[in-house]
């Protein structure tokens, strides 16, 4: 994840640190995926409407990072679920 702060491509160490125009990179599937920070209120989003990159919030509040789902929006307005595993188990994120 970086922060883009006028072009300035920040790595962000705490998923606290998010700002509005953050972007996460994504390589799944043979696919490269570059989906900007979406604001939401029941989870943490990365989102170009067709790709969405989510981290749900646990029990106590803060996001699940070691647990992302990945949804692909299709056409059809059907939502197709793939749930990951980070590879990065930073705990500061």
């Amino acid at each position: 994840m970086r922060n883009n702060i006028n072009g300035d491509f920040s790595i962000v160490e705490k998923i606290s640190e998010l700002k509005p125009g953050a972007f996460v990179n994504i390589y799944w599937n043979k696919k490269k995926l570059m989906l900007p920070y979406s604001l939401r209120k029941d989870y943490i989003s990365f989102t170009d409407k067709k790709w969405d990159w989510r981290y749900q919030f646990n029990k106590e509040g803060s996001p699940d990072i070691n647990n992302p789902s990945l949804y692909e929006l299709l056409p059809s307005g059907e939502v197709k679920a793939h749930f990951c595993q980070s590879e990065d188990k930073s705990p500061n994120l």
